[in-house]
């Protein structure tokens, strides 16, 4: 959605945690490219990476 209708007005990072849904992995959206695991919290905080810039 975000790509589709251009929302955004500074970039955005698309990260992908592999572990996250039983495995299946999932993606979600930052400001930052900093790594910030949203589906395991400070357990695995740093799990994951940039996939994509959406500019």
């Amino acid at each position: 959605m975000v790509n589709t209708f251009q929302l955004v007005n500074k970039e955005l990072y698309v990260l992908h945690c592999p572990m996250a849904n039983s495995n299946k992995g999932a993606f979600w959206l930052s400001a930052s490219s900093e790594v910030k695991n949203p589906y395991y919290g400070s357990a695995m905080l740093t799990c994951g990476e940039v996939k994509d810039t959406i500019k």
